[in-house]
């Protein structure tokens, strides 16, 4: 008996989180007291469910509703501020030209940078040191084979744990690498 109410108790716990606790307590009372009046397993599990996806549609459309309300008080406050400051191109070349530097880290960090090849040379260690029209040299840190030719557009994306790889959009291959100049 302990196991049934125990049941019982872990289905319940879920529909009284999730529903407003505001007058809807003798709704919810009355719903669950339904439910538990079910002869057949498969009847009253049927009413559990339906309980349970009537509560969630209901938190789900508050927290839409919430959610709305937020976006619509945020806006203006998002636009007052770029009609207040617009960005300088001379930022976006800033940002551009510290990428990869780690001690010189803009305050607008770039996900990702587009540069067509120059030069491409290797290190003692067969690893690909390449220059890049825009002034910046990388070198490949792992030892996997990627190919890169003079001429080809390719892009440098920031990874995790401040790491960079090295890709270009023809191709599903990558290479991690490192910013030397």
């Amino acid at each position: 008996m302990k196991v049934k109410s125990l049941r019982w108790l872990s289905l319940a716990l879920p529909l009284l989180l999730t529903l407003p606790l505001q007058g809807a307590e003798s709704t919810l009372g009355a719903a669950l007291q339904q439910c538990l009046q079910q002869q057949n397993a498969t009847e009253r599990l049927h009413c559990y469910d339906q309980l349970a996806a009537a509560s969630s549609k209901e938190a789900v459309g508050k927290q839409r509703a919430t959610e709305q309300r937020a976006e619509r008080q945020a806006a203006p406050a998002a636009e007052r501020r770029s009609e207040r400051q617009p960005e300088p191109p001379a930022v976006a070349e800033a940002a551009e030209a510290g990428f990869g530097k780690a001690a010189q880290r803009p305050a607008e960090q770039l996900d990702r940078i587009y540069a067509t090849v120059t030069k491409v040379d290797k290190d003692a260690r067969q690893h690909l040191i390449v220059h890049f029209d825009n002034g910046q040299v990388w070198r490949q840190s792992s030892a996997e084979y990627y190919p890169v030719e003079v001429g080809q557009t390719h892009y440098i994306r920031r990874a995790m744990l401040g790491s960079f790889i090295l890709s270009n959009d023809q191709s599903n291959r990558s290479t991690r690498v490192r910013r030397i100049e």
